[in-house]
């Protein structure tokens, strides 16, 4: 896509927590809801640590923690609510049920008119040295990538990975993903295509979209978009602005992007954003995600979304959770029928290094060319994961992953 890098192509910190004999470990688990509803992708973690999670599409979450005999509290927040601290003995904080109310930010219509909404915006950006860490930083993370032919999964693959990353007065180019661990589960049924994504957990790195400006944020761009003020809200107890940023105009070179990106009201850190590809040109939309296809296979890609969302770790954010979607349409020339395709792919980091912070050997590092589930192993032992942390998978896709069992 001319000048820009474009994250997602075709052809999800967690805390590695060593299994011995002297390790004990607590599990806490639990569902978070609104009184009316389970909560999806709240953020949890545990106060005066580093370690934290998100809940599943269930609204459910488990971490485990270190100490069983400790006494911890759980902090959970999400978008638009207040947050909740629950205090426990770790040994028994085992299916809570925690309850967060709605929360809205005080400020008046007239003041949020009267705003400059553009200009929040880019000063959000001069602050991002100030805003994310200065120096190097080293995450683990739970990585996930599912595809579906339909309503059918085809193929799950996931990992424990380690992340490194530069301070943010660098680019992400030398940013650097390694698998700790990881296994995939595809269909044995005789699929006419089998779709990929390219880079696999350098996702991570990728949807990083404040260090990895040159999407949405790509300067040249900026002046390309109307801000709009939205209705301001808070995350994680701080009141935040909500501002829309829409395309002026459909770019001949390359696609825009629709988004919400939510700033922080007194320190201008961006602290969340929501964004997908403006589908006005599919052409250029199929030229900047679509890397192979076969011959004779026409390829439509039918919408591509973003979530890139941060936490506050001491004075500075850092990336906790990234969410790419993409659904796409195949049909082959002469044949009257066609295959529609969804991909997700997911990360969410669990825990944080900022000292003593080592490189990723590049001999060891995910290459961007590759595919993930071409480099991990075969689903096998029920018990894979051990004493890692990781991201629950909701109870579609456990019983999604029984049934692909079943077929093999």
């Amino acid at each position: 896509m001319s000048s820009k890098n474009f994250i997602l192509s075709i052809a999800l910190s967690l805390l590695a927590l060593a299994s011995s004999a002297q390790q004990k470990l607590a599990t806490v688990s639990g569902t978070v809801w609104d009184g009316l509803q389970q909560l999806p992708y709240a953020s949890v973690t545990i106060k005066g640590s580093t370690l934290g999670t998100i809940t599943n599409e269930d609204g459910y979450f488990s971490l485990k923690i270190p100490n069983v005999d400790s006494e911890i509290v759980i902090v959970v927040s999400h978008v638009g609510y207040r947050s909740s601290e629950t205090s426990a003995k770790a040994s028994e904080a085992h299916d809570l049920k925690i309850q967060l109310k709605p929360h809205f930010a005080v400020l008046s219509e007239s003041l949020i008119l009267g705003m400059d909404a553009e200009n929040i915006v880019r000063e959000a950006l001069q602050k991002v040295r100030e805003n994310y860490p200065r120096t190097p930083v080293s995450q683990y993370g739970f990585y996930r990538e599912t595809v579906k032919k339909g309503s059918r999964y085809i193929s799950v693959s996931e990992a424990v990975i380690d992340m490194f990353k530069w301070g943010y007065h660098r680019d992400a180019s030398a940013d650097r993903v390694s698998i700790l661990k990881g296994r995939r589960l595809m269909s044995h049924k005789a699929d006419t295509l089998t779709a990929k994504l390219q880079g696999g957990p350098n996702l991570a790195l990728g949807l990083d979209v404040v260090k990895n400006y040159h999407d949405l944020f790509y300067p040249e761009d900026l002046s390309s978009y109307q801000y709009t003020m939205d209705t301001p809200t808070v995350i994680d107890q701080r009141d935040v602005y909500v501002i829309n940023m829409t395309p002026k105009f459909h770019n001949d070179l390359y696609a825009l992007y629709y988004a919400k990106v939510y700033i922080d009201k007194e320190t201008l850190t961006i602290m969340r954003a929501e964004y997908s590809l403006d589908m006005a040109r599919p052409d250029l939309v199929n030229s900047a995600i679509l890397r192979k296809k076969p011959a004779g296979l026409n390829f439509e890609a039918q919408g591509v979304e973003f979530i890139s969302s941060y936490r506050t770790v001491g004075d500075v954010a850092v990336l906790h959770y990234v969410r790419a979607s993409m659904k796409f349409r195949c049909t082959w020339k002469k044949r009257f029928f066609n295959s529609s395709y969804s991909l997700v792919s997911e990360m969410v980091a669990t825990d944080i290094k900022m000292e003593d912070v080592e490189q990723i050997p590049f001999r060891y590092a995910f290459r961007s060319k590759d595919a993930f589930e071409d480099k991990v192993d075969d689903f096998s032992d029920p018990d894979f994961w051990g004493d890692y942390n990781i991201l629950e998978p909701s109870e579609s896709l456990e019983h999604a992953v029984d049934r692909l069992r079943k077929r093999r």
